[in-house]
């Protein structure tokens, strides 16, 4: 595998028929066939690790910038069952096109789509929080302190006001 980047929660890889060279594919390292089903905070690690590998690109490669593209289902070309993103350099005139011809649509049926996505999107919000992890505490330095000598902190700290 020709991984480039991982942590606990995202990784890398370079696709192995990249559309270019550097054409990554990010994953998250939770299993889910689509985006949707991943918690948001999973999500967010992919969003923020795919637009720092695009700087990557951009510095390391020389590229001019990137597509992020999600093919989400099988519908949307998704080839395999497990959520990612691919990160594809772009250098200007590099010969690759990403064009769709716009649909133009009546009144009536923006209006309903409207509606239905308004009506959808009112529970919108209920973010699945990441668990915060337990803070490490780190052992007390020792003061090595001369015989007879009193340590200046206790003794602050005996005082009475």
């Amino acid at each position: 595998m020709n991984v480039v980047y991982e942590d606990e929660k995202v990784i890398a890889l370079l696709h192995p028929q990249g559309a270019a060279p550097g054409h990554m594919l990010v994953l998250p390292r939770q299993h889910a066939a689509l985006l949707e089903l991943l918690p948001d905070y999973v999500v967010g690690a992919l969003w923020t690790k795919a637009n720092q590998l695009g700087k990557c690109l951009i510095d390391g490669l020389g590229m001019q910038g990137s597509n992020l593209i999600v093919q989400n289902g099988l519908a949307a070309g998704q080839q395999h069952s497990h959520a990612m993103l691919h990160v594809i350099p772009r250098k200007e005139n590099d010969g690759m096109q990403f064009l769709w011809r716009p649909r133009q649509i009546g009144e009536e049926e923006f209006s309903t789509v409207e509606l239905k996505l308004k009506e959808e999107t009112k529970n919108m919000g209920q973010f699945e929080r990441e668990k915060p992890k337990p803070i490490e505490l780190k052992p007390a330095e020792k003061v090595e302190q001369k015989q007879g000598e009193i340590d200046w902190r206790i003794r602050h700290l005996r005082r009475i006001p």
